[in-house]
């Protein structure tokens, strides 16, 4: 294939040949390439162009610290993989996937890369085809698709070309986790559970919020943590009644404060999410009532969760409960899917254990049970664990350890 850009980085890379460091086994990302080539089939595609990180990621096993950086994937129905990116990109995609054709751009001339694309399809003998591009974000918290910029771009330059949104599509192949995902995210559970104690066994009056951030960071990499989806989410005192997603301040702990804690450990990418509360010294009412709450409620979906229910199913069961605390706000998001993910949002799939969610959960399906409500203005606590649906019910991919209200 030509390339309008002559990378150097490239050249040399390839001939001296580079050494693969994957997450899984080769043939774990050439079957999920199968299954990429089969979704492309089965919507009567030409080829996929996947434009977001955990979408190029979980096909190919591409990884970099730069998620948001403009990145490419090219797969046809007849099985040609192509990864576009930055010339500073090219020893990590080398590296860390199973592509060795690229098409590079200079770093400092992104404008470049939709014209450099357009090449390669017209090369490929797709100017004229039907393909998949990721032009939406279906989950709230999920990545952008493709720029509107490059779309306008590709679509003026190629005007025989028929695009179709795929955002969902690759998110659905990730939806059922493999064995070998599977024993990742216990991996990161683990982390996740010792991290997020250890770093709650620190707070107390004097200290600050960042302390205890630095400690779950510190703790959660030296027991062997990736780059983390998202940096510890800490909140104390007065701002727990502002959840959940304060960034974590120089406030310092006092007598009475509650600290909500939510991590993960990460673990090639993959996360498994947990939520801890403690309390300095004497809890109030409030803090004690939404602690007996949130606790009954995560016993309940343990017990509900299984093969054939919905979310719709499984929420309806866990609503009453919040009658005992009725100031309280909660979300209603009972259960989110996760799995791989990339800075800056460990949520997977926009699917929900919630009322209302009419997907029925199959085994291998994972989600964060994230239960955390607050008062508005009050205060607010937070309990979670991890899971994986299986054959008969649910089972821990955290530890299920420290589920209380921890007394400082």
């Amino acid at each position: 294939m030509s390339n309008a850009f002559d990378s150097y980085v490239y050249r040399r890379l390839r001939e001296q040949g580079i050494e693969k460091e994957l997450a899984f086994p080769r043939e774990e990302y050439e079957g999920r390439v199968q299954r990429a080539i089969r979704t492309a089939n089965d919507l009567g595609l030409d080829a996929l162009l996947l434009t977001t990180t955990p979408s190029i990621g979980y096909v190919t096993g591409a990884d970099t610290c730069m998620p948001p950086t403009y990145l490419a994937a090219l797969v046809t129905a007849d099985g040609d993989l192509v990864i576009q990116c930055a010339e500073p990109e090219v020893g990590t995609i080398l590296r860390h996937s199973i592509v060795d054709d690229l098409i590079v751009f200079p770093w400092t001339d992104v404008a470049s890369a939709a014209g450099a694309m357009v090449q390669l399809l017209q090369e490929r003998g797709l100017s004229s085809a039907k393909i998949g591009m990721e032009l939406s974000s279906p989950e709230n918290f999920g990545p952008s698709g493709t720029d509107v910029a490059t779309y306008q771009e590709l679509t003026s330059l190629l005007t025989g070309l028929e695009v179709v949104d795929v955002a969902g599509e690759v998110m659905e192949l990730r939806l059922i986790k493999s064995a070998a995902e599977l024993d990742m995210m216990r991996a990161a559970g683990r982390i996740s559970t010792e991290a997020a104690l250890h770093a709650l066994g620190v707070a107390a009056e004097g200290v600050s919020e960042n302390e205890v951030a630095a400690e779950a960071y510190a703790f959660a990499t030296r027991a062997g943590s990736n780059a983390m989806s998202i940096d510890p989410i800490v909140a104390t005192g007065e701002r727990t009644g502002l959840m959940p997603h304060l960034p974590y301040r120089n406030n310092i702990l006092r007598a009475g404060d509650p600290v909500f804690l939510e991590m993960t450990g990460t673990v090639w990418r993959y996360n498994a999410p947990i939520m801890r509360s403690a309390v300095i010294g004497r809890p109030s009412k409030q803090v004690e009532a939404l602690s007996v709450a949130t606790l009954e409620v995560l016993d309940i979906l343990f017990a509900a969760i299984k093969p054939g229910r919905t979310g719709d199913d499984i929420a309806r069961l866990a609503v009453p409960v919040w009658k005992q605390v009725p100031d309280a706000f909660f979300h209603g998001g009972y259960g989110y899917a996760i799995g791989m993910g990339f800075q800056p949002t460990w949520t997977e799939n926009p699917v929900y254990i919630e009322l209302g969610g009419e997907r029925v959960l199959e085994p291998g399906m994972t989600f964060h049970l994230a239960i955390n409500p607050w008062v508005p203005g009050g205060e607010g606590i937070g309990f979670s664990e991890s899971i994986v649906v299986t054959e008969s019910g649910c089972e821990l991919l955290t530890l299920g350890t420290g589920r209380e209200l921890l007394r400082r």
